[in-house]
């Protein structure tokens, strides 16, 4: 028997080789940044660039310290407490930012985004679903 789902939103993204790429805003007190994040389900939580945590005002070193494991080895992160909007979803999250400079991509992951939505992917016609997971 098939099964339902209700979605708030529907978004369509851009096709890309380099996978699924959403405008993100972050919010840190009064200061707030627009930039881009990819989707990624596998990861186990919302990764930042260091330089998005700069732009925020954070003090990134005074956040919890958490080192990941990574395809390519280990990633030093810190996390701090963040609002995280994509579209007129909005949730608050805990989200790492790297330790150093120059990370290649902002990740949208399990825990702080994913696991607080309702989310349908369909690939094949780049659409991505969304709804708060308390609605």
């Amino acid at each position: 028997m098939p099964e339902y789902l209700a979605f708030d939103f529907k978004y369509a993204y851009k096709d890309s080789p380099d996978g699924i790429t959403l405008e993100t805003i972050l919010v840190y007190g009064d200061n707030r940044i627009q930039t881009e994040a990819k989707v990624d389900c596998g990861a186990e939580c919302c990764v930042f660039r260091h330089e998005v945590g700069l732009d925020l005002g954070i003090d990134i070193f005074s956040g919890i310290p958490n080192r990941m494991g990574s395809l390519t080895g280990t990633l030093d992160t810190f996390g701090h407490e963040v609002t995280i909007q994509v579209e007129d979803i909005i949730v608050h999250s805990m989200v790492y930012f790297s330790k150093y400079p120059n990370l290649s991509r902002n990740l949208l992951g399990r825990n702080g985004w994913i696991r607080k939505l309702r989310f349908g992917l369909v690939d094949y016609d780049n659409t991505i679903y969304l709804s708060p997971y308390d609605s």
